[in-house]
């Protein structure tokens, strides 16, 4: 289960941001109904969707679009780092880099570790 999720993150986070974003927008539009009044149809629509219960509904979808958006974020930022330190063609920089580049593969995703595992090759390091 664990390695399914590693190898599925940035899949997951965008399901959360996709899921999250028309939870809020869907209960924010239910806590505008008002009794009595003219509603447009979105807001009546949003209303009978979720009725009273707008407030517990709009919470997951905060705690999927935060979760979601920081794990996105944090995937291309890692990833960003990760080519920078790969375009590397010193020997000497790569293997002072090495702990580093191995971390950001093992934390990107299995097919990173055997790019590293290629260029630990290429340049005949252990």
């Amino acid at each position: 289960m664990r390695k399914f999720f590693h190898e599925n993150k940035l899949g997951l986070s965008t399901i959360g941001i996709i899921v999250g974003l028309p939870l809020i927008l869907a209960s924010a539009l239910s806590f505008m109904y008002s009794t009595g009044e003219e509603n447009s149809d979105l807001i009546q629509f949003s209303y009978d969707l979720f009725g009273d219960w707008a407030f517990w509904i709009i919470i997951p979808g905060l705690l999927m679009l935060i979760i979601g958006s920081y794990f996105v974020y944090d995937f291309y930022r890692k990833m960003k780092e990760f080519r920078s330190l790969m375009t590397i063609e010193s020997k000497a920089k790569f293997i002072k880099n090495l702990d580093r580049i191995e971390f950001l593969a093992w934390r990107l995703h299995p097919n990173y570790e055997r790019v590293v595992i290629e260029k630990k090759k290429k340049y005949k390091i252990r």
